[in-house]
This record gives C-alpha cells, sequence and structure tokens, in this order.
C-alpha cells in the first residue's frame, strides 16, 4: 500500500491498474494515452561498446515514455566516478560493469544491484602477431579498460587456466577505456589488450590475433545499480525502469535490424560487416530475466579478495535486491515479452 500510496502522488487515479498488474505489457501504453507525466530518471552508462546496445534502444525507440519515464541518459566512462555520482545523488541509475559497484558497496556505500544486464561477456585478449598462446605473455604487459573490470577479471580467469597469474607472471596496466586499450596495443606500448566489439574487428584488421575470449565465463559486465533510498522511496519507478531494459534486451535478441542502427548511433561504426559481427559476437549474452545471480558476485569478490581484505569474506547476497525482478517474473512479464 505504501507503493500505491507513493504512486497516486505521481500518477493519480492510475494507481489501481498499475496494482492489479504490475508486470502488464499494457501498461506503458495506457500510460502514454493518459498523457501522463512522466516521471525524470538520471541514468549512467560507463563503456561505449555493441554490448550497451539494449541500454540505449529504449531511448532510441521511445520505449523508456512507454513506461511512463523521461530519461536523461549520460556516459561516465569510470567506473569510481559513476559510483560517486550514484552515491551522491547526481545520478539515479546506473548500467555499469558490476566490479565497481561492488566495490563501492564494500567500501560502505548505500547502494544495491537491482538487476543483470549481462551474464558474460564477449571480451577478448588480443595479442601481437608474434604471441600464438596465453601462456607465451609470461613476461608480458597487457592493456584493460580499468583493474577493476571485467576485462580484466577475464584476463585473470584466462591467465590462471594457462597458469599463469595476473601481476606476478603479467603486468597489468590500466588504459581507461576499450578505445584507450587498443590504441596502447596499436602504438606497441603493450604485447596484449582486453578488447570488446566492435573494437576487436579494428584490431584484426590490423593483424592483430585474438588468443582467449571470455564468453562462457560467468561475470556480470552490466549491472543495473541504485542507492537503496531510491529503491525504497521510488521503487515503482525502479520496477519501469527494468520492464523498458528487458524490452531493450528482447528487441535486442528479434530486431536485427532497428538493432544495428542503435548500434552504430552510439559506436559511430558504419561498417555493415563490422556492426553484424558485433552483434553475433553479443548473441546470447544478456539476460533475459535480468536476474542478479549470487554466483556473478562472487566471481567479482574472488578477484577483489587478493586486494581488498572484506572482499575475501563478504555475503553475495548483501550486494544484491532481486525483489522487482522477481515480481516481473511473478507476474508473467518476461513469459508475456518473449510471446510477442
Amino acid at each position: 500500500m505504501r507503493v500505491c500510496r507513493l504512486l497516486v502522488k505521481v500518477f493519480g487515479g492510475f494507481c489501481l491498474a498499475l496494482v492489479i498488474s504490475p508486470s502488464d505489457l499494457s501498461f506503458g501504453a495506457e500510460t502514454a494515452k493518459a498523457s501522463v507525466p512522466s516521471a525524470k530518471l538520471a541514468v549512467a552508462y560507463t563503456t561505449v561498446g555493441a554490448i550497451l546496445t539494449p541500454v540505449w534502444i529504449p531511448l532510441e525507440k521511445g520505449i523508456f515514455q512507454k513506461y511512463g519515464l523521461d530519461v536523461d541518459m549520460k556516459l561516465i566512462t569510470t567506473g569510481p566516478v559513476v559510483v560517486s555520482a550514484l552515491i551522491a545523488g547526481e545520478i539515479d541509475i546506473a548500467a555499469a560493469s558490476g566490479e565497481p559497484i561492488v566495490s563501492g558497496i564494500l567500501g560502505g556505500a548505500e547502494l544495491t544491484i537491482m538487476g543483470f544486464g549481462t551474464t558474460t561477456t564477449p571480451v577478448s585478449l588480443y595479442v601481437i602477431p608474434s604471441i600464438t598462446q596465453v601462456e607465451q605473455l609470461k613476461g608480458a604487459t597487457v592493456a584493460v579498460s580499468r583493474l577493476t573490470s571485467s576485462g580484466a577479471y577475464i584476463l585473470k580467469v584466462g591467465l590462471k587456466r594457462a597458469g599463469l597469474e595476473a601481476i606476478k607472471d603479467v603486468t597489468l596496466i590500466q588504459a581507461g577505456g576499450i578505445p584507450e586499450s587498443f590504441a596502447a596495443l596499436h602504438a606497441g606500448r603493450v604485447q596484449g589488450a582486453m578488447l570488446s566489439p566492435p573494437t576487436t574487428y579494428k584490431a584484426e584488421a590490423l593483424g592483430f590475433k585474438r588468443i582467449w575470449s571470455g564468453l562462457g565465463v560467468e561475470y556480470p559486465s552490466l549491472v543495473f545499480a541504485v542507492r537503496k533510498a531510491f529503491l525504497r522511496d521510488s521503487e515503482g519507478v525502479a520496477l519501469r525502469f527494468l520492464q523498458a531494459m528487458a524490452e531493450g534486451i528482447h528487441i535486442f535478441n528479434t530486431d536485427k535490424e532497428e538493432t544495428l542502427k542503435v548500434m552504430a548511433k552510439y559506436t559511430k561504426v558504419t561498417d555493415r560487416k563490422i556492426l553484424e559481427n558485433s552483434y553475433a559476437d553479443n548473441s546470447g549474452v544478456h539476460s533475459q530475466t535480468l536476474e542478479p545471480t549470487l554466483s556473478g558476485i562472487r566471481n567479482i569478490l574472488e578477484t577483489m579478495a587478493g586486494t581488498s581484505p572484506k572482499a575475501a569474506t563478504a555475503k553475495p547476497e548483501d550486494f544484491i535486491d532481486s525483489r522487482l525482478v522477481k515480481k516481473l517474473e511473478e507476474g508473467g512479464f518476461f513469459k508475456k515479452l518473449a510471446g510477442r
């Protein structure tokens, strides 16, 4: 009832329909028809890569408006900065890699992860032509976007499987982003770099080789994080944001042409082949139910345990709040979306 009272304040008599069926797909259309004032929402994403396309689709295709949201979306390229912006209330929701969010919570930030956008990632290790296998990287230097990024985690997994250890056997440098990592590789400052589509195709065109892929390794490279206070006070808004994200993922999976248009706009890639390859590489990496998993958080904590004693003893369940995703699941939202 508390949620209802909040929504009555914002949406007037429409609250009754929302309470009866909070996950009904018709909700967005009814909101638009009723010309109800939209709830303003500040959202930030942290990288420009094809994997983020489902986040951009709702903005480009009017899906946020359909769900009664007026979204101001911005790019904040570093994890710690987006965490700081989230804590300060400068943004309401962060679409970011899981590790900086987990790190912020470990540091005492009153944040939580309400959904996973992905369960794995197509980030891959590209190297100079003279290197043909991961074992040859001993003594080499590899560029990653950030030391607390999905790319860094995937690299550590790959090195471990080859009997190597990050930092001890292979030097990692923090480049600042995927384009910067590629630039370091291209300039010869490093022997390897963790890259994601479509940058991977630029690397291949110049003769660099992929020797390790993160596909299949569980890691939430895209999560939806909020302040606990925001989730408490604006639960209805957060719920509708998750609906829009789920619809963005659905369109990504079912409408290739529209997806490629959005991908091209944000990545600035015009080559059709590169766009199609990027689309194919990201097929299947997104979570259709947005469920935040304990195992995904556990993997993040494992990578942080070497430098953060708190991470070694932290409980994964303390970093997620899956109530809204479960509400959508129980209400049949995801099944209805999949059946469209």
